[in-house]
């Protein structure tokens, strides 16, 4: 913090000449804090600065915190920043971060608990990693199938009421058509719908699930499984199921009950695609680059899925699968949530 007096030695050096340099190394400051003084044209009190900071958060205050209460976890920083951007917000991170982590302890929400994961880099469409994530437990439940690209970290999400084998190729198809091919390799943990028996014809032969041995037999890929007890090895597709709950899922549960709309696959698989736009552009905490970019590196060593599936369903006179993602109420869902939000 700069007193009253330092500010105006500041003022004076300059008047008489001084760089900002020199002002800085004669009273032993940061040069951006010289800098960030000269441009104030009268000496504030850190009080007064304060309050004039936290000014541009208060009328935003009463929402976050009806927001934040309607869930027993901390939803993040960013996406309470994007939110309330969304609404004029233009205040920085920081003072936000300030207000939430205040009222985070007050209510004692819990944080998500991230085991350790094992990662290792492989080279482009080498490898895919695929993992079931349980949303919702219940009568009702909600699994997410969730597929990441081991090169590019770009990641594929599809919500279903079931984990079955029929409906896990499906979704194979569907990862397929978004990502432009079939990855060499994909990697599993050891469920059912995957492998029946470990190492049935001896170490490292296991008997597969049929559905998914036929689809690797059609596309030409190979299946990894993790060790047994060791499903953290799938450390990409992991570290990604906590970051959907917590920026996806979570926050849009929320906003669909504020509107009176019902939580189910269907609701969600309308708003996941816009969301995967977002995810799969933003720049990657571990590769420092957007999992977008690098997939457009990843696709040309891809197995030809269109060119595959085409071949074998003209010859059996069947049609070619699509990504199919209802967009009919999408704009109806839009209007409803926003009018949830003003209630």
């Amino acid at each position: 913090m700069i007193s009253k007096g330092d500010f105006i030695v500041i003022q004076d050096l300059q008047a008489k000449g001084h760089s900002i340099r020199a002002i800085a190394r004669l009273m032993k400051i940061n040069r951006r804090t010289v800098s960030k003084k000269l441009k104030e044209s009268e000496y504030q009190p850190p009080a007064l600065r304060n309050i004039t900071k936290l000014s541009i958060l208060e009328p935003y205050k009463q929402y976050i915190r009806e927001f934040i209460a309607k869930s027993e976890y901390r939803i993040p920083y960013s996406v309470i920043l994007d939110d309330i951007r969304e609404r004029g917000y233009q205040g920085g991170r920081s003072i936000l971060q300030e207000f939430l982590t205040a009222e985070y302890q007050e209510l004692k929400l819990l944080s998500a608990n991230e085991d350790p994961v094992v990662r290792f880099e492989t080279k482009p469409g080498e490898q895919m990693q695929v993992d079931w994530t349980t949303i919702r437990w219940g009568g009702n439940p909600i699994y997410g199938f969730v597929a990441t690209m081991g090169y590019s970290r770009h990641t594929f999400v599809y919500f279903t009421d079931n984990m079955e084998a029929k409906t896990l190729v499906k979704c194979h198809e569907q990862a397929f058509m978004f990502f432009g091919g079939v990855p060499k390799t994909i990697l599993y943990d050891n469920m059912k719908t995957i492998v029946d028996k470990r190492d049935a014809y001896g170490t490292g032969k296991h008997k597969f699930n049929a559905p998914m041995y036929d689809l690797m037999k059609r596309l030409g890929f190979a299946i990894r499984l993790c060790r047994p007890y060791r499903a953290k090895t799938k450390g990409k597709v992991e570290r990604f199921n906590g970051y959907l709950k917590g920026n996806f899922y979570r926050p849009t549960v929320i906003k669909l009950h504020d509107a009176g709309l019902e939580v189910t696959p269907q609701t969600l698989n309308q708003y996941i695609p816009r969301w995967l736009i977002k995810a799969n552009n933003r720049i990657h905490a571990t590769t420092k680059c957007k999992p977008t970019d690098r997939l457009t590196e990843e696709q040309t060593c891809l197995l030809p899925y269109l060119r595959l599936v085409k071949k074998e369903d003209v010859a059996h006179n069947k049609a070619i699968p699509t990504v199919t993602v209802q967009q009919t109420n999408l704009l109806e869902y839009d209007q409803l949530l926003a009018q949830g939000v003003r209630a």
